[in-house]
């Protein structure tokens, strides 16, 4: 299935009538918009199912018990994962010291399940496992630059917020990892060239 990136103009107006209102179909078109991207972005940090679910309704919450506390927030999608960020880590450090929780921080994976919508089930398991080959090869934040790029489809502006990194360093890391993922598929001997460079491409274009 084609993921279509978040229509920022319709979610600026949805915020801006939740803040001056308290618009209830407004915080609703919100929550709908971003609660999968929520989920699989907690999943690719590793987290529990059961831990990502909690964190978005705390977020949400949050964001609703809040809204007053809010209107300074201009970029609602940066600060959306932000807080959910943070909210994961708050609940897991109920059962982790903090060097767990550093070390779940930099472990964000990208699950290749785009594949399964476009490559015939014979040989998707093979591709499957070079793409993961190929993205092993980035750091966790070149993977998770990655998804919120070209999975969620958001700004390089909302990228460094997300990241706490100024937006010219976003750009360059999401640079650097798409120029990296294209040199390994083409120096590695073991695949073919043409097949996973269209395999990027697709994975950049369809997730």
């Amino acid at each position: 299935m084609i993921k279509f990136p978040i229509q920022m103009g319709s979610i600026d107006l949805n915020w801006e009538k939740f803040l001056r209102k308290g618009d209830e179909a407004s915080f609703k078109a919100i929550y709908i918009t971003y609660v999968d991207d929520l989920f699989a972005y907690g999943m690719g940090l590793g987290y529990q199912r059961e831990t990502c679910k909690d964190a978005i309704q705390d977020t949400f919450m949050k964001l609703y018990l809040c809204r007053n506390d809010l209107r300074q927030i201009e970029n609602i999608t940066g600060y959306l994962f932000k807080s959910f960020k943070n909210r994961l880590i708050d609940l897991t450090k109920k059962n982790r010291n903090n060097d767990s929780i550093e070390s779940m921080e930099d472990r964000f994976t990208i699950e290749v399940t785009v594949l399964d919508n476009i490559i015939e089930s014979e040989t998707r398991a093979i591709l499957k496992k070079r793409v993961r080959l190929l993205l092993n090869q980035l750091t966790p934040n070149q993977q998770e630059a990655i998804y919120l790029k070209y999975v969620v489809g958001i700004s390089h502006k909302e990228i460094a917020v997300i990241l706490n990194m100024r937006e010219e360093s976003a750009r360059k890391l999401l640079y650097r990892a798409m120029e990296k993922l294209r040199q390994k598929a083409t120096e590695d001997n073991l695949f073919d060239k043409t097949v996973v460079l269209t395999l990027i491409d697709l994975f950049c274009q369809l997730m």
